[in-house]
């Protein structure tokens, strides 16, 4: 059985390994194996669940579809792999994503506090949440453990 392992590598060849992409589906390992003539991966390597997100003691699985109004804007995205993609675009934060897509009146990029902006809808669920109430949720979990 093969184990994963985590590797740095520089934005040309995160550019690359995303052009070589024959879908979204296709992961980034399975684009490397394809290029380097390994073939598939054996069944036994590929993981039971898609890494989500967390921050601040929130977690959102992969899958969790992200959803924003700015400015009369409405933005959408989801968790991908730990990875906010919205509009196109790869953030690793609520307040990069916000800032990395939000325009004020003027056109003008603005920084905002994206744990006030976004909601969440967390897969398998039908209604739509704030991220911020999700925050409180966890912390009033921790208060609630510490007091035990």
């Amino acid at each position: 059985m093969s184990e994963f392992r985590t590797i740095e590598i520089d934005f040309d060849i995160h550019k690359l390994i995303e052009q070589e992409r024959r879908s979204f589906a296709e992961e980034p390992r399975e684009v490397l194996r394809r290029l380097l003539k390994l073939g598939e991966a054996p069944a036994a390597t590929t993981p039971a669940a898609q890494r989500g997100w967390s921050g601040l003691g929130v977690t959102l699985p992969h899958g969790t579809k992200l959803r924003m109004a700015y400015n009369g804007v409405t933005y959408e995205g989801e968790i991908v792999e730990g990875i906010w993609v919205v509009a196109g675009q790869q953030f690793t934060s609520p307040s990069g994503a916000a800032s990395g897509v939000a325009v004020t009146k003027k056109g003008k990029k603005t920084r905002l506090d994206g744990w006030n902006y976004w909601h969440v809808k967390l897969p398998g669920t039908s209604t739509w949440t704030t991220l911020f109430g999700l925050w409180e949720s966890a912390e009033a979990m921790k208060k609630s453990h510490a007091s035990r």
